[in-house]
């Protein structure tokens, strides 16, 4: 608490979410051009070699679709990739 305020929860807003086609690009393509409304924890980073994309898999099609990043605020980006650098520590600390 800051400043001694107290702030009440009444009605919490529907979260983060866009609408984005099935293309799979940057994922070799061959997506189904379903629209889809992708939320926050759809999207998930996928790299490797010293690159990375922010991505959903489609559930129609089962195929990865690259998202750009101007499209995701900095917080949704700045936690995905946090996520995916623990989940690179974890496996190494597996492989050891």
């Amino acid at each position: 608490m800051i400043g001694g305020v107290t702030i009440k929860i009444l009605e919490k807003g529907p979260g983060w979410s866009i609408k984005l086609k099935c293309t799979g690009y940057g994922h070799g393509d061959g997506g189904c051009d379903s629209l889809l409304e992708v939320e926050k924890d759809d999207i998930y980073v996928s790299g490797g070699d010293g690159f990375y994309d922010y991505v959903f898999c489609c559930p129609v099609c089962n195929v990865e679709t690259r998202v750009n990043e101007k499209d995701l605020p900095e917080s949704i980006q700045r936690e995905k990739l946090s996520d995916y650098r623990n989940k690179i520590l974890e496996y190494k600390k597996k492989k050891v």
